[in-house]
């Protein structure tokens, strides 16, 4: 543990005994004493042990395995939290004591090697720090401690990656497969994956097997292996007191049935009408039986954990990731560089524990807190009613509801009593909606209409138990709406997308370059003269090819830009990792009621129905006055019929709070408001009082008929009428023809045109006498059969003012934009036009399938157009819209529809589950696509979209990526989220190009500095590359702004594409070049002296912070530092996504304080700044570092000692030829603090001032420059700076880029197609093209491949 003597601080302070000789240091070298050998003999034996122990255990287990038919695979019925279609299958595995012994030891071994690792890395610094000798003297020293350091070191790292990489697969291999699930203790889920068809999808011409081809093949199957592994969740059975079997898997509980022989979710049940009834009639529950069906089903409550602190950072620290930063921490930290390691352990654990504990557990705890609902409610039990715990509450329940706006504790049906409940939580429409008891009657149906959902809040209940409603309860815990809607939150779908595919493939390069390096380490070109040096410094250098930086600074930019979000455009952001994907949006779903348009709509006209012709339209005054109201029930009164007049007080699911608040739909209750009809519970009044009408059935709206309806009886005359409300096409094919006049059609069709909601009213007479249980009986397709014309109703939904101007921005950014509504097709192309979503005056053709199921297009501007030839030339430029009928044609015939889908503009009359399959078909088209929606029928398609907007401010809104309510829920957030989402996508790829140049440039000029002179650079010359580069410029990278138009493309998402190479490459070559016409430069001076610090001055190899006293190194350091400081600062030009790099003031400052800073290591004489980076330093002003407190006390050993010019080996020569060391001891002077760095005393050597020894004003050995190779070095690292920055502006953000765009833009579509499934086809950013067909979306098929 010899030092170099008077080096001043750090590891050259290990030994103050100078007798010690550098023959002594090489030998230990050479030798490793037996306390080593035998420590390695050790492991070898214990890991051969457990490897044959491990052999033999899974020989048994295959033996077991083979000798019972074992439950392997079985279905799974699992409750997927968006309802998408997902297959899980079931094993059962028992444990087993050796299997658990066996695994569990190679975790003993990695944690016991992980304490040796630090351990015996802090005794090899003794006795500095503290550390005892007495470890080194047991190995003979630093190098004989090393060497079983560096096997354990090796093993344990080797170990932990694949523990962590494949640790559920390896439980499984640990455990029994069992016959029966009654036998297990464990059960393995795994997802069934989609196989991969892109195999399939292949040239016949290319099929001879080659090299290559089988290559990919195997690497394919491996990765096909290891998704499945890590697919896998291993959970362990519980067995309750009473003998129940159970498993909990996202939240829901599983529990084991012997007749099935396999585990089903519990806690839902679907009740029938007559089930509901009975239950309620029977008094409930009893005692026994609630406690029965908690112990099955649990409880009322959603079980979200939350792991504690330690748990936490153990998960956290779990990542392979952090197996990188560990070798690169310690093989720094062991290396003589405590710190630099101390500075990498820093950073690794700061980032781990802000991760962990600031970031995903306060997120966990949010949703666990959201997940909570404490409140008490009263039950029906054994007849008697009893107030416990919400959580109490059992399936089969009888729960009366509060109001006062509680929060409903689960899903129920209402059986008596009815509630007012505000479902925003749920929709996104802070509107009330009322909720009716279910019928007990045979025809009857469970609806929407008579189920509550938790977490909805109660606003009125009214019943029979104390004045309140009564529900039974037919879902609890996480298997209620709000349960669904907590672990949408906890398990969001995930996205692929073409960066992170890439990712992999950029590490797998990455090591393929670190096994060229390794190649070269290992190999005659370097020799350090100790294969521990040699060994530690190939360590480093991996380290160095994957900066733990990287990661971190694609979370940084994305969480800056998630702040920004939230404080500049009042966006929430949940999953910021989804804002660079919506930087790649390509095209744009809209829905149009409360997105494109307002909230709510006006009733704005009726048009009456008598024998069979229309009325004159009776128009209403839609002001907000006293006088306006008057007016228009005035009009109501005189002018329309009183069919229709009580179809408009009767026809609707209104009602009235205890304060006169109208409740229900908001186009039923802006219906009932102009008519002025007062509702009274069951009765409904006329403003003068002279008509009642008697509710006796409501005909809640029905998603599959598209109806709505009621049945009421007369007051004065006991008549009973019918009556029914739907889309107009809709309640004209359920009325009788003799009664639709016969321009229906026309008149519907022209005020859909222009823009109006129509909705039609039909009715009919039921004959007299009719019991009410018997028109209860009834069924509803009896009530709606028969049905003469009444009315049509006519509402308007204004345009928000701003939807226009978001859409033109929209296109001018080459997004496309569509609708996707529920509403009728011609009011969706009328809305279209009007935000020119749809070409003013284009024209447009509708799709819809015929009586007889044909498809026909037609023109709904012309009336009675004949059917047109979509086909034909004179169509080929029209645009489309199309029906729910004509899509569910087209997505059944997916041949058919890639032929038109460019086209379409308008999807009409689409459900839920509709809305849902047109974003995947876009998905599947390679495109990014976006959805934004208002909430409620959108949640499904937000989810499915790459990105969610979300405009409302409910809870609904959290299953949304994104979501804002700014502005009365202004579309022009659209424009600002994808303005940020490019921005922030370009600073990813801006910090990614940095970091690649700086595993590239850096590792590239470390390996050359090794191979010519076995050099390094000084320590705080990589302190300053990692701290003040690597995380100071890389942060300001992240404060770019975005500009403030959208720009007619998108920024690229290729990491391999030729954009993204170019940006790498450009700076490296270029800085290889300079840095070797330097060199060649620095050689031809005549004072320049080549210095190899081991073999010239026999420096001991592990003093690698002592090797950058030399000429090479100096020019290295500036050559390197200014092009990482330049990479830096040309990727954070504004371009066509950002701002202007002049607004992003931290960058220009940092970058300007380096280039001045290098300016002055370049042409200062020597200073004290200039030793702490071993540039343009001599021997005087490096002994006087060591005042520059802070600094020289962090340093391990490179500033305030002697520096170690060339010139040292002229006075080690002369002391050689003289016989200095002859006599024992150190064979070779070095310099020493302790006598000024001079010869000693009776020798004859070169005097100091000698200009062999000081030149330039330079006192004692040193590395000072010429004023002439200065100025020409100048004009070299100037060239470079300069050719960066040209390069930026005008190949990748100039002329260059905008001719290869256009070129892209003109090219022949399939040409583009290809180029959608391998990257971007031009040095520029992704050009729009015809179609919006998105390049960096990586598709599962490749189609447009084979085409």
């Amino acid at each position: 543990s010899s030092h170099i003597a008077g080096s001043g601080s750090g590891f050259c302070k290990r030994n103050t005994d100078s007798v010690r000789s550098a023959r002594h240091l090489r030998g230990m070298a050479e030798n490793i004493n037996d306390v080593g050998v035998a420590l390695c003999v050790s492991v070898a034996c214990y890991i051969a042990a457990l490897l044959v122990s491990n052999v033999l255990f899974m020989l048994h287990r295959d033996r077991a395995a083979r000798a019972k038919v074992c439950c392997i695979g079985k279905p799974l019925r699992f409750h997927s939290p968006d309802d998408a279609p997902r297959t899980f299958k079931h094993s059962g595995f028992a444990s087993n004591i050796i299997g658990t012994f066996l695994l569990y030891n190679w975790v003993a071994f990695f944690a016991v090697g992980y304490l040796y690792m630090v351990l015996f890395c802090w005794f090899s610094y003794a006795p500095q720090f503290f550390a005892p000798p007495q470890p080194l003297e047991w190995f003979g020293g630093w190098n004989g401690l090393m060497a079983p350091w560096l096997v354990i070191f090796t093993l344990i790292h080797i170990i932990g990656m694949t523990l962590i990489l494949t640790w559920e697969a390896l439980r499984t291999r640990f455990m029994i497969p069992v016959g029966h699930f009654r036998e297990a203790t464990h059960v393995v889920i795994e997802e069934d994956l989609p196989a991969d068809t892109d195999e399939a999808l292949v040239d016949p011409d290319t099929t001879r097997p080659t090299t290559a081809r089988s290559v990919k093949q195997v690497a394919k199957q491996l990765k096909g292996r290891y998704a499945r592994a890590v697919a896998r969740t291993v959970l362990p059975i519980t067995c309750d007191p009473d003998g129940t079997r159970r498993i909990e898997y996202t939240c829901v509980r599983y529990v084991y049935s012997e007749a099935e022989d396999s585990f089903h979710p519990t806690g839902h049940v679907d009740f029938d009408p007559s089930q509901v009834h009975a239950a309620y009639q029977a008094g409930g529950l009893t005692e026994e039986a609630a406690a029965e069906s908690i112990a099955t089903c649990g409880k009322n409550e959603i079980n979200v954990y939350v792991p504690g602190i330690f748990e936490a950072l153990l998960k956290e620290f779990s990542d392979f990731t952090y197996i990188f930063n560990s070798i690169g921490t310690w093989s720094y930290m062991v290396y003589s560089s405590w710190n630099i390691g101390i500075f990498w352990l820093l950073l690794t654990s700061a980032s781990g524990i802000f991760r962990s504990l600031f970031i995903v557990r306060p997120n966990q705890k949010k949703i666990h807190d959201l997940a909570q609902l404490h409140t008490k409610c009263q039950v029906l039990r054994g007849g008697k009613w009893e107030t416990i715990e919400a959580s109490e509450i059992a399936l089969g329940d009888i729960v009366a509801v509060d109001d006062g706006s509680a929060v409903l504790p689960c899903d129920g049906i209402v059986i008596e009593g009815s509630l007012v409940v505000n479902e925003s939580m749920l929709t996104g429409e802070p509107m009330p909606i009322q909720k009716m008891p279910v019928e007990n009657s045979r025809h009857a149906s469970i609806t929407k209409k008579n189920v509550a959902y938790a977490g909805t809040a109660c606003l009125q209940s009214s019943g029979p138990h104390q004045g309140k409603a009564v529900m039974i309860a037919k879902a609890v815990g996480a298997l209620t709406t709000r349960g669904q809607l907590v672990r949408m939150v906890l398990f969001p779908t995930s996205v692929r997308f073409r960066y992170n595919d890439e990712l992999p493939k950029v590490y797998g390069l990455i090591c393929i370059y670190m096994v060229f390096l390794m190649m070269i380490y290992l190999s005659p070109l370097v020799e350090l003269h100790s294969w521990i040096a040699t060994y530690l410094l190939l360590l480093n250098t991996v380290a160095m090819c994957l900066s733990p930086m990287l990661p971190v600074s694609m979370v940084m930019g994305q969480s800056v830009t998630a702040k920004r979000l939230q404080s500049e455009h009042q966006i929430s952001c949940l999953q910021p990792g989804r804002i660079p994907i919506a930087g790649k949006i390509s095209t744009m779903v809209f829905d149009k009621t409360g997105t494109i348009t307002k909230d709510g709509m006006d009733f704005s006209g009726v048009v009456p129905v008598e024998a069979a012709r229309f009325l004159p339209e009776t128009s209403f005054d839609l002001t907000d006055s006293e006088e306006a109201a008057t007016a228009n029930r005035s009009a109501i009164e005189s002018r329309v019929p009183a069919k229709t007049r009580h179809a408009l007080a009767c026809c609707h699911t209104v009602t009235t709070l205890r304060d006169g608040t109208l409740v229900g739909n908001q186009v039923e209750v802006s219906m009932v408001r102009t008519g002025g009809w007062a509702i009274l519970g069951d009765v409904i009044r006329s403003p003068s009082g002279s008509e009642e009408l008697g509710i006796v059935k409501k005909l809640d709206f029905d998603h599959c008929r598209m109806t709505s309806g009621v049945v009421v009886r007369h007051g004065d005359s006991g008549e009973t009428q019918v009556f029914v409300k739907g889309s107009y096409e809709k309640i004209q094919s359920i009325s009788l023809p003799e009664s639709t006049p016969t321009d229906y059609e026309v008149k519907t069709q022209g005020y859909a045109k222009r823009g109006y909601y129509v909705l039609a009213v039909a009715t009919k007479t039921l004959p007299g006498g009719m019991t009410q249980q018997e028109i209860a009986d009834l069924s509803r397709e009896s009530l709606e059969s028969g049905l003469s014309m009444c009315g049509l109703l006519l509402f308007r939904n204004e345009m928000k003012h701003d939807s226009a101007l978001a859409i033109q921005q929209l296109r001018h950014g080459a997004i496309r934009s569509v609708i996707c509504t529920g509403d009728n097709a011609l009011t969706g192309i009328s809305v279209g036009r009007q935000c020119t979503i749809v070409s003013s005056p284009g024209r447009v053709l509708l799709g819809d399938l015929s009586s007889s199921g044909v498809l026909e297009w037609r023109d709904p501007d012309v009336q009675d157009a004949p059917p047109s030839d979509l086909k034909s030339e004179e169509m080929a430029s029209c645009q489309l819209a199309v029906t729910q009928s004509a899509w569910r044609h087209f997505y059944a015939h997916p041949d058919e529809l890639d032929e038109i889908w460019t086209r379409i503009v308008v999807f009409a009359r689409m459900k839920p589950e509709d809305k849902i399959n047109v974003v995947k078909f876009l998905q599947g088209k390679s495109l990014v696509v976006g959805m934004c929606g208002d909430g409620g029928n959108d949640c499904g398609g937000l989810r499915a979209a790459h990105a969610g907007l979300a405009l409302s401010d409910a809870e609904a809104s959290m299953v949304s990526p994104f979501a804002t309510g700014r502005d009365g829920k202004s579309l022009l957030t659209v424009v600002d989220l994808i303005r940020e989402g490019r921005a922030c996508l370009a600073t990813n790829l801006a910090t990614f190009q940095y970091f690649m140049t700086y595993s590239f440039t850096l590792t590239a000029f470390r390996t050359i500095l090794a191979v010519y002179v076995a050099g390094s650079m000084g320590e705080y010359v990589w302190i300053t590359m990692d701290v003040g580069i690597g995380m100071l410029m890389a942060w300001t990278m992240t404060q770019s702004r975005p500009t403030k138009r959208l720009c007619g493309f998108r920024p690229t998402a290729a990491l391999l594409g030729p954009r993204t190479l170019s940006a790498i490459a450009f700076p490296v070559f270029t800085s290889l070049l300079t840095y070797m016409i330097a060199e060649a430069l620095l050689w031809e001076k005549s004072w320049y002296e080549k210095l190899n610090p081991i073999t010239d001055i026999h420096l001991s190899p592990e003093l690698w912070m002592l090797r950058g006293d030399n000429y090479d190194a100096a020019v290295c350091m500036l050559t390197l530092v200014v092009t990482l400081a330049t990479t830096a600062y040309v990727n954070t030009y504004g371009g066509s996504f950002r701002r202007n790099i002049c607004f992003n003031y931290g960058i220009n400052l940092v970058y300007g304080a380096f280039v001045f800073g290098l300016g002055w290591l370049l042409f200062s004489p020597p200073t004290q700044f200039n030793c702490i980076y071993r540039v343009n330093c001599d021997t005087q002003q490096s002994l006087d570092a060591q005042d520059l407190g802070v600094l020289a006390a962090f340093s391990a050993g490179g500033v305030g000692g002697c520096f170690l010019g060339p010139q040292v080996e002229v006075w080690q020569n002369e002391l050689a030829e003289q016989g200095w060391g002859s006599g024992g001891g150190r064979k070779y002077w070095l310099p020493q603090k302790s006598s000024a760095c001079l010869p000693p005393a009776g020798y004859n050597t070169t005097p100091m001032n000698s200009p062999e020894i000081s030149h330039f004003g330079c006192v004692g050995p040193n590395n000072c420059f010429s004023w002439g190779f200065k100025w020409a070095f100048f004009a070299l690292l100037a060239a470079l700076v300069v050719a960066n920055h040209l390069f930026t502006k005008v190949v990748l953000q100039g002329v260059v880029a905008d001719r290869l765009r256009k070129r892209q833009g003109t090219c022949d579509p399939n040409t583009r197609g290809d180029d959608a499934m391998g990257g971007s086809a031009t040095l520029g950013s992704e050009a729009a093209t015809s179609d919006g067909t998105d390049p960096e979306l990586m598709p599962s098929r490749r189609e447009i491949r084979l085409a």
